[in-house]
């Protein structure tokens, strides 16, 4: 099955894999984001569960209120229920990331910048 759902942002694209919006899960989601080099997401947080972040190619920086992580490709992290965070492709070329979450239907919030 090749459906997704896909979402342009100033920043970069989501492709919806798996979740309300493709309408083929009830219990989580899981997307394709691409981030070119030097741009970054909106602060947000999911108020109803946690997010992995996987990068594919790349490098990653996951920002949140308590930390910094950079990540390179085949490196993960987890972000926290409701943690304010962005991420920003700090490598010389774009990154390709594996989003997930422990929801079909995220909430989902813009922030203050962590």
């Amino acid at each position: 099955m090749t459906d997704f759902v896909r979402t342009e942002f100033a920043w970069g694209s989501i492709e919806w894999l798996a979740g309300a919006e493709v309408g083929n899960s009830r219990e989580l989601s899981v997307a394709r984001m691409s981030l070119p080099s030097g741009n970054e997401t909106d602060a947000h947080a999911h108020d109803n569960c946690e997010e992995s972040v996987f990068v594919l190619q790349g490098e990653l920086e996951c920002v949140t209120a308590d930390a910094s992580v950079r990540l390179a490709a085949g490196a993960h992290t987890i972000v926290p229920r409701g943690s304010i965070h962005l991420l920003r492709s700090i490598g010389s070329d774009s990154a390709e990331v594996l989003l997930s979450y422990s929801s079909s239907e995220r909430a989902f919030r813009i922030a203050a910048s962590s």
